[in-house]
């Protein structure tokens, strides 16, 4: 009884990991990719801040209310009060007697050095009439005509909002790519694992035959050898399949930024319907290229730059008002007196129109022209950068597909052939050497078929990206 608890335990322990594993779709691992990734979240951080940016342009067209508080001393300097010399004089004299003592003495006479303090600072009290000043005031500013800035700053705003959504679109396009391209390595990593795993099972009965044909007489040594050196290379084979398995699975799991590779992958490697001509294509991309759209908005957002650098030359015109007290006072007398606050206040009109400052403006405009040539040779740079890199697309397309159809027919002949010979080595009509050649063949056209599918979607999703289409990126079924 507890040898058959022991053994239900321990498979339970080993069955643990197999059924925590997740069952995950493209979808699936695409959807936690852009929900975690750091690139995209600095996105949106960076969208935020537009927003923010935006708000304070915005308040600048509201009044700019300020409160101050004042308080200022001002010593009278100039008064008719006795001197700091006066305060120290009597104690300057060089005609000393037995009874006074002389300057020298003071040092040594603590009572001669008292008195000398004692003056200096009498003198400078008296020499220090204070005039206290102590006020407070609100303040108020409204921009009548601000050169135009609040207006072209809230569409510099608007055009950014857009940039960054651009910026965020583009970034998840590239990681839609990354992301489903390390499935579909994962997948063929799986469907190979497969492969070798077959073909271990298919090595290990030709030994088994092998074996049972010598110990009939109708076999060799070396047919045993061969099938057993055989054996051990499928096993070579399928430890290297396992290996590239897990780094795939690992590889996925660190460009989605998933917690662990503690998952298994649901959707199946099929050939994509993909018929959307080169030339469509060409005019889908100019149109939604993420790329594109980006230079697009940035040649948008200089425009409005150089209209803002150009109200540089507008007059600035702004409405003002204020009101507050002034206590003047010496003493706490003066201070609370019944007239001792006096109100002050200012309504005006002000009007500030730039002459010249040495060229400044100008050569910021010059700034802002070149800024938007740049920006139109770089859009002209990036359209022929990116037809050529659609034309690749579309003959890696053709070159995968080509090589598919290549690889199936191989795949029916190598199939047929390892079949026959199979049948053929039982009967003895042929040498294991031969069959092994032929297990071959068929082990690698089916390699090679998941290899020529996996190149097709790797060609359809680098051209859905280049032409921005949505349902790359896209979280519905």
């Amino acid at each position: 009884m507890k040898k058959f608890i022991l053994i239900i335990l321990a498979l339970v322990v080993f069955a643990m990991p197999v059924f925590s594993e997740k069952l995950m779709s493209r979808r699936d691992v695409l959807k936690y990719a852009f929900e975690n990734s750091d690139g995209l979240a600095r996105i949106q951080a960076e969208r935020e801040k537009v927003v923010e940016m935006r708000r304070e342009y915005y308040g600048k067209a509201f009044p700019d209310i300020n409160a101050a508080f004042n308080y200022v001393f001002a010593p009278d300097l100039n008064g008719d009060s006795p001197s700091f010399v006066d305060g120290i004089a009597p104690f300057l004299r060089t005609g000393a007697t037995e009874d006074e003592p002389t300057p020298a003495d003071w040092f040594i006479n603590d009572m001669a050095l008292a008195k000398a303090i004692d003056g200096a600072l009498g003198g400078m009290a008296s020499m220090m009439s204070a005039k206290n000043t102590l006020m407070w005031e609100i303040s108020a500013t409204q921009p009548i005509f601000a050169q135009g800035k609040v207006r072209t700053g809230l569409r510099i705003a608007d055009i950014a909002l857009e940039t960054v959504d651009e910026q965020y679109r583009e970034a998840q396009f590239n990681l839609a790519q990354q992301i489903i391209n390390a499935y579909n390595a994962a997948l063929m990593a799986q469907q190979n694992l497969i492969i070798q795993q077959d073909a271990l099972v298919i090595a290990e009965e030709s030994h088994r035959l092998a074996l049972a044909r010598f110990n009939s007489g109708r076999g060799t040594v070396l047919d045993t050898l061969n099938t057993r050196f055989a054996v051990q290379q499928a096993v070579l084979r399928l430890r290297e399949a396992e290996k590239g398995h897990r780094l795939s699975i690992k590889s996925l799991a660190n460009a989605a930024a998933l917690p662990n590779d503690n998952f298994t992958l649901s959707d199946t490697l099929v050939i994509p319907h993909f018929n959307l001509s080169e030339e469509a294509a060409w005019e889908e991309m100019q149109r939604n290229n993420a790329s594109l759209r980006l230079l697009n908005k940035a040649k948008k957002l200089q425009s409005e730059q150089t209209t803002l650098a150009r109200t540089d030359y507008r007059p600035i015109v702004a409405a003002f008002a204020n009101i507050g007290q002034v206590n003047l006072f010496n003493n706490s007398d003066e201070f609370s007196g019944s007239d001792s606050w006096r109100w002050r206040s200012q309504i005006g009109l002000g009007v500030q129109m730039p002459i010249w400052n040495g060229g400044q403006r100008r050569s910021r405009m010059n700034q802002m022209r070149i800024e938007e040539l740049k920006l139109e040779k770089q859009e002209s740079e990036a359209t022929s950068g990116l037809r050529l890199a659609l034309a690749a697309a579309y003959e890696d397309l053709a070159v995968a597909r080509e090589e598919l159809s290549q690889t199936e027919q191989m795949l029916v002949l190598a199939e047929q052939g390892f079949r026959i010979s199979q049948l053929a080595f039982e009967l003895g009509q042929l040498t294991q050497l031969e069959l092994n050649n032929n297990e071959q063949n068929f082990r690698m056209a089916k390699l090679a078929q998941n290899s020529a599918v996996f190149k097709i979607n790797t060609a359809v999703v680098n051209i859905a990206r280049l032409i921005g289409n949505d349902n790359l990126i896209a979280l519905g079924n």
